[in-house]
């Protein structure tokens, strides 16, 4: 060791390396089979009664802001009465992708089957 300081450190240089390469081919991978869709992808929502299955998701994500009866508060508007106001693709538009002044969107969070879920509840209970 007295005459070779550098080897230990080299080593551990090169094992540093092999290491960060290695952790890229893994994360390479990894975004692969999401982009694909492959293993690890999210798997499809079955939805056997869309009002019931968009009811639960709306008391789940929603009543924090709107209120448990939906009438709204502060910044969030009554969502219990769309029937007319808004149409089914509007409802989905705007629960996929938020709107400016505090609605997040959920497209990111939600299937699109269960966005339209979420539509299909909001103009049944409003009717």
């Amino acid at each position: 060791m007295k005459g070779r300081p550098l080897i230990p450190f080299a080593i551990i240089a090169l094992l540093g390396v092999v290491l960060m390469v290695a952790l890229s081919a893994v994360g390479n991978h990894m975004r692969n089979i999401a982009e694909e869709g492959g293993e690890g992808a999210q798997e499809e929502v079955v939805i056997d009664d869309p009002i019931e299955y968009g009811e639960t998701v709306v008391s789940e994500s929603c009543i924090a802001c709107h209120a448990n009866d939906l009438s709204g508060t502060g910044n969030a508007p009554a969502i219990n009465n769309l029937e007319g106001r808004l149409s089914h693709e509007e409802i989905v538009e705007i629960v996929t992708n938020g709107l400016d002044g505090g609605m997040p969107a959920f497209g990111g969070q939600l299937q699109e089957n269960e966005i339209e879920a979420v539509a299909e509840y909001l103009l049944d209970a409003s009717q």
